[in-house]
């Protein structure tokens, strides 16, 4: 290639050679003569980790105009969204001083109907509008026992004045409590819950959801069972209520602890009858919307607040049921104080909206947090406050 800035060099080699660090380098001195190395650079490199910086430290530089004229000429055939996703984030920042940016911007936002860049745009209008620390405003100093339809107790509550809310809904007609016409009015009555829920939690924060697969029984042995995927339902459901996926744990139970499915198998060894037994169950961890990062939300609590070192590193974790002669499924006292300690602070106040016999609201108060416990059956509740702890609103 004419003009190449490393002719004893053949592409393969230079993209050997050439690193993030070099490139981010050449970036950082804005001159005419970098530029035009980092233009070249761009043409000749395929290697896509060293192109996207490529096109981040052009848009460091000075000359507006030549700036422009790359990212209109490159950005609709430049065949890698993240390459797509640099140059919007330069036509972002050059938008603030250069009115052709921020149309071209307007352009590729519209062109491509991304899901990244429209979060882009969310998150650069609200910290060029806002900016500032948020401060920790903690709404409830006394742990509340809100009795009824969790959909109409949580009209109680101030908005955005919960920082975490874990539960686990009922599951469809698996438990005398939890008993449907159908599934669809079962998810109908999920969605509305979530909304609810959806509305007192402070922006940025978590919301976290217990589920697992129910399998109906069968109403004779010449009718086939149906298998309800809840925890992929509950996605559309928290998606459509406000929040968004962040990761999924897998809560691993000892398989004694569990039904056994695979008796069948073991008879006849036959293909198709194979069922396994089912020793897992989804924690769903999402995050109510909001146009900043979680650094934001940490910023509010000062280093004191730190965990300690001992951490679980991996999302499965092994952690045995627990029994409970007043109620047929509780949380474990361990899983709740997991939670809690990964994505609650000393001092915050959390949510259970499907409390049942309230071990959350108990580890919760061992844990320096300050519970809100909804529950809609009489008789769990006068379990949850046998000692008068909760303030009944």
């Amino acid at each position: 290639m004419q003009g190449s800035l490393f002719p004893e060099l053949d592409d393969c080699q230079k993209n050997i050679q050439l690193t993030v660090a070099e490139i981010k380098n050449l970036g950082l001195v804005r001159s005419e003569k970098n530029l035009q190395k980092l233009l070249e650079l761009y043409d000749e490199i395929d290697d896509i980790d060293l192109k996207r910086e490529i096109v981040s430290s052009i848009g460091r530089q000075k000359n507006d105009k030549i700036i422009f004229d790359f990212i209109k000429n490159h950005v609709y055939n430049c065949g890698f969204m993240d390459l797509v996703y640099q140059m919007y984030r330069t036509c972002l920042y050059k938008a603030r001083a250069n009115a052709e940016f921020e149309k071209l911007g307007a352009e590729i936002k519209n062109h491509f109907n991304n899901e990244v860049l429209n979060k882009m745009y969310e998150y650069f209008s609200y910290k060029k509008s806002r900016g500032g620390k948020k401060k920790r405003k903690i709404k409830y100093s006394k742990p509340i026992l809100l009795r009824g339809n969790n959909v109409e107790t949580l009209n109680k509550l101030e908005e955005n004045s919960v920082q975490l809310i874990f539960t686990s809904p009922p599951y469809y007609n698996a438990k005398i409590y939890s008993n449907y016409h159908s599934y669809q009015d079962y998810l109908a009555d999920m969605k509305k819950s979530l909304k609810a829920c959806h509305r007192v939690l402070e922006d940025g924060r978590f919301i976290i959801v217990n589920v697992s697969p129910v399998i109906s029984k069968r109403p004779g042995r010449e009718f086939e069972s149906i298998r309800y995927p809840i925890h992929f339902d509950f996605h559309n459901l928290l998606t459509g209520a406000g929040f968004y996926f962040v990761d999924e744990i897998q809560w691993i139970k000892p398989e004694s602890s569990v039904k056994n499915r695979n008796g069948g198998y073991q008879q006849t060894h036959m293909p198709l009858s194979y069922k396994p037994n089912c020793i897992n169950e989804s924690i769903l961890v999402y995050r109510k919307n909001a146009p900043f990062l979680l650094d934001k939300n940490i910023a509010m609590y000062d280093k004191t607040f730190a965990n300690d070192e001992n951490f679980d590193s991996s999302n499965c974790w092994y952690i045995a049921p627990t029994a409970n002669k007043n109620h047929p499924a509780v949380f474990p006292k361990e899983l709740c104080r997991r939670i809690l300690k990964y994505y609650s602070f000393r001092g915050d106040v959390v949510l259970d909206p499907f409390a049942g016999s309230g071990t959350f609201g108990a580890v919760a108060l061992e844990m320096e947090r300050i519970p809100i416990l909804c529950e809609q059956n009489e008789f769990y509740c006068d379990l949850i406050n046998k000692e008068n702890v909760y303030v009944q609103l």
